[in-house]
């Protein structure tokens, strides 16, 4: 029997190949470890866990470099979709091949003739047509359901690539690193504290208080040390007594090997973070690495004007996120939203948004709270492509072809886009012309 290990940094997975089936107490020390057997690929995984590393390398002596990436391994997942698609297909159509068989043998429009010889075998030609019908569509259906799963496996794997989720991924390791990093520091802290000369009774017990250590573990009974250092009267009745060295001892025993633990997880993180960030700054870093969000700017995130599609005035730049304007549209006042860096599409400087408004390609959005350029309309209007022209040519051309509709409180207009048939002149008539190829624009 030989094993092989192999670890991705893409998917945080250790990969275990044997060459034959594992024996019985083999499988449940590796099922314990959290591997999982993957029957397709041959092969067990797990995601990285001190235990699930341990076992991988006892078993094969040592951890290698997975030599798939995830986006080959996409493929060949989306490869074997595909695979099961094309059967689902082939089963669809034998069983429309077999119903349209046995209808081929019945006369266009010749009812089950009741009473006469025939009958029993009409019905059971009905119900087998029923049936396979029922079963070609089935067929079909899982057939459509393998095809969409092989187009999701290559397009989760290019999710996973992209720059804001790689930055957001960063973020949460950042977050485990600060985690482990205070488990440790306490654990050593309690260590210090257990490890005091001459510490008496009083002490323990404050120490105790504090450090939650357990001493003794009997079957479902666990002990901590406070437990154990309790006065007789006040200790439980199957709660054995321990004197402070005994405590210490068992401390000295197992702190040691919970602050191992925690740098096991603290030095993989690290090679996980030196992995991501050399990825993403090989993809160019995020949009907010290329282009320093500033107050005045603009930026294109989920609650821009528009359901995204417009841009938000920047407020304010904060360490990782910006401050912008949104409304919910219900009548209500502005308020303010922190939006962090790696959550933004795009990002443009306060001169690009003066020089857009200068040349007249920025339109103001409701409220104030941001604005639309030219070729990015509001709530998913259609977009004539056309080389932007002045605001008051625009204005004219549109009044004189009858694509211009006032509002009925006069403070703006709405502009159809040049390929709708103009409505009639009157205002009434105007504003009732279909929303979905116009924009809207307030009066400056």
């Amino acid at each position: 029997m030989t094993y092989t290990a192999a670890f991705s940094p893409e998917d945080n997975k250790i990969r275990l190949y044997a060459s034959a089936r594992l024996d019985a107490e083999t499988y449940a020390r590796v099922k314990a470890a959290g591997f999982s057997w993957a029957p397709k690929q041959g092969l067990f995984f797990a995601t990285w866990t001190p235990q699930a590393a341990d076992i991988a390398e006892e078993l094969a002596g040592e951890i290698g470099d997975e030599d798939t990436s995830l986006a080959e391994r996409a493929e060949e997942r989306a490869e074997r979709f595909e695979e099961y698609g094309e059967k689902r297909q082939a089963d669809a159509d034998q069983a429309r091949a077999a119903v349209s068989a046995i209808a081929d043998m019945i006369p266009m429009g010749q009812p089950i003739l009741v009473g006469h010889h025939s009958e029993r075998r009409a019905r059971k030609d009905a119900e087998r047509i029923q049936n396979g019908m029922a079963r070609a569509v089935k067929m079909w259906e899982t057939s459509k359901y393998w095809t969409d799963r092989a187009g999701s496996a290559i397009r989760h794997a290019k999710y996973k690539e992209r720059p804001d989720v790689r930055a957001r991924r960063i973020k949460g390791l950042e977050a485990d690193e600060r985690k482990h990093t205070r488990d440790r520091d306490r654990l050593a802290a309690e260590l210090r504290a257990w490890n005091r000369d001459g510490l008496t009774l009083e002490q323990a017990r404050a120490v105790a208080n504090v450090a939650h250590l357990t001493v003794v573990r009997d079957g479902p009974s666990q002990w901590s040390a406070w437990d154990v250092l309790r006065p007789d009267g006040e200790r439980y009745a199957a709660c054995p007594a321990w004197t402070v060295e005994q405590v210490q001892e068992c401390a000295r025993r197992v702190y040691p090997t919970l602050i191992a633990w925690c740098e096991r997880w603290l030095s993989h993180i690290a090679g996980r973070l030196a992995y991501e960030r050399a990825m993403l700054a090989d993809a160019g870093g995020t949009v907010s690495d290329r282009t320093g969000p500033e107050k005045g700017g603009g930026c294109r995130c989920w609650c821009s004007p528009g359901h995204g599609k417009g841009w938000s005035y920047i407020q304010k730049v904060n360490k990782v996120s910006v401050t912008v304007l949104d409304n919910w549209g219900n009548g209500g006042a502005n308020f303010t939203r922190t939006v962090p860096f790696t959550d933004l599409k795009a990002i443009m400087s306060a001169a690009d948004v003066a020089a857009a408004r200068l040349e007249e390609r920025l339109i103001e959005g409701d409220g104030g709270t941001g604005y639309y350029l030219v070729g990015h309309l509001p709530n998913g209007h259609p977009c004539v492509e056309r080389e932007p022209q002045s605001a008051a040519a625009e204005v004219a051309e549109a009044r004189a072809t009858g694509r211009l509709s006032e509002t009925a409180d006069a403070t703006g207009y709405f502009l159809a886009a040049a390929d709708v048939e103009p409505q009639a002149a009157s205002v009434e008539a105007r504003a009732s012309q279909p929303r979905r190829a116009a924009r809207w624009h307030t009066r400056r």
